[in-house]
């Protein structure tokens, strides 16, 4: 199939395998980015919401060594 677009009016867009990968690229980027904020956000909140205090903290029990034979 012949191309219609001459080659000096084409500018810089990828060819169209290319730009299924950027578009796989930016899309990967987002959700990377959308999950650091989405933890961030739900851990914040857990910690405003559920805050430990310092009695459950001095209830955990003491790790005991254990020499292995």
């Amino acid at each position: 199939m012949l191309d219609t677009i001459p080659y000096s009016l084409r500018g810089n867009r990828l060819r169209p395998n290319h730009q299924e990968f950027a578009d796989g690229v930016k899309l990967a980027a987002i959700a990377a980015v959308s999950a650091v904020l989405t933890a961030t956000v739900v851990i914040g909140a857990g910690r405003t919401l559920m805050p430990q205090t310092e009695t459950v903290a001095a209830e955990q029990p003491a790790f005991t060594r254990v020499a292995l034979r």
